[in-house]
């Protein structure tokens, strides 16, 4: 059997040395009171030891931690591993990691999460806010505490204190459905998700407003807001909705690129011909509407540069005076039609 090695602390590097370990401390820090000789003796020994520092430690004396944390409602949804993506890319520029954590689309978890990072474990938080959050207080506290905050996609309410990135949805969503409209579409139906979500709901004002300002009829039977909270779910609601239609519709306009992938998939194997029958558009342009056959229009949205954004308002902040109020920042990021075979 193999004992298991024990971590190297300062004091045995001090102990090998025969010097204090207040002297290692600062050796290791290149505390210029330390001569250059013992300093190059200390991050020898620590070489040869394989001292790691213990970054726990180090925060206490510090109050940094280097660490931005994020706050996602779920990891398998493209959208947020491309935010996650451009938080990463920027932060690291300056030296910052990112901690990854999921609320599950659960306000506990994400009550739950905030509280651990609140612990010390971060400098700063970057979050999106799940569809069950309707209160703010939780985000109110973390920002009267000190602790730096951006709130990015699914913004219920504005949080003063928090800077908040997202885009304009509803006008995304006219734009697109604007699109089939001028087409010569007539019966166009709307898939979306879970009804109590911003995000969503402004979606399907965008649509509503489109096809009340050109005078298209809204056929209820059209409409599809899915329950589900994961995939295997959202394919078998969207294939029952396609399923029980007594109206074939001309156009479907979904609110993520998941939704319009699993349409298209369901129509084609009704024996729906895309574009000739029926156009399809997805929302978030992440990649795989091209590689889908056919290749799916959507509404692009430029998800990794929301994840620099956010992680570049973190850090402002962290640049920021400590004895003066933040003032927030509200920045709405610009989306695109790309159209494709689908249309």
């Amino acid at each position: 059997m193999t004992l298991r090695k024990r971590r190297v602390k300062l004091e045995d590097i001090a102990r090998k040395l025969n010097i204090s370990i207040a002297t290692v401390s600062r050796a290791l820090d290149k505390n210029p009171r330390v001569k250059l000789s013992t300093r190059d003796k200390v991050f020898k020994m620590a070489k040869a030891m394989g001292y790691m520092p213990n970054q726990i430690a180090k925060s206490l004396s510090s109050g940094k931690t280097n660490i931005i944390g994020v706050i996602i409602p779920r990891y398998d949804e493209p959208f947020f591993i491309e935010v996650c993506r451009g938080i990463d890319h920027y932060a690291r520029e300056y030296d910052y990691k990112i901690l990854i954590s999921s609320s599950r689309n659960s306000f506990e978890f994400e009550r739950e999460n905030l509280i651990s990072f609140e612990k010390g474990l971060v400098d700063g938080i970057i979050l999106s806010p799940t569809h069950e959050t309707e209160t703010f207080v939780h985000i109110k506290n973390i920002i009267n505490k000190g602790i730096p905050v951006v709130l990015f996609d699914n913004i219920r309410e504005e949080v003063q204190g928090a800077d908040h990135v997202s885009i304009e949805d509803d006008k995304a969503s006219f734009s697109a459905v604007e699109f089939l409209i001028k087409k010569g579409k007539k019966r166009i139906a709307f898939i979306g998700g879970i009804k109590e979500k911003k995000v969503f709901q402004d979606r399907y004002k965008g649509y509503l407003k489109a096809m009340q300002e050109y005078n298209i009829t809204i056929y209820e039977e059209l409409i599809l807001h899915c329950d589900s909270l994961d995939r295997e779910c959202e394919d078998a609601e969207i294939q029952k909705f396609f399923n029980g239609l007594s109206i074939k519709p001309d156009a479907v306009f979904t609110c993520t690129d998941n939704y319009g992938l699993l349409t298209m998939k369901t129509l084609l194997k009704l024996g729906y011909k895309i574009p000739e029958e029926v156009s399809v558009i997805g929302f978030g342009d992440l990649g795989l509407g091209e590689v889908f056959v056919p290749s799916m229009t959507c509404v692009a949205q430029p998800s990794f540069e929301m994840g620099q954004k956010v992680a570049e308002l973190l850090i402002d902040q962290f640049n920021e005076a400590t004895d003066v109020n933040h003032r927030k920042k509200v920045i709405k990021l610009d989306t695109k039609l790309v159209l494709r075979d689908s249309t």
